[in-house]
């Protein structure tokens, strides 16, 4: 089990705007990862960062 990260590691830019799939313009976090995020331990953020960029490709 790892410990909880803190504030410093979060994809967020401060876009906060959401398309049709809930996923959030900004950081291509799901509304839910967003949602959890304080509560993840670094291996669950750790998991979401690792899928951002591809998460963006397909977006755009």
């Amino acid at each position: 089990m790892g410990n909880k990260c803190d504030e410093t590691l979060s994809p967020c830019v401060g876009i906060c705007q959401y398309n049709e799939e809930e996923v959030c313009r900004g950081c291509f976090r799901t509304s839910e990862e967003i949602s959890r995020w304080a509560g993840m331990l670094d291996e669950e953020k750790l998991k979401v960062m690792a899928n951002l960029n591809a998460r963006m490709e397909s977006l755009f």
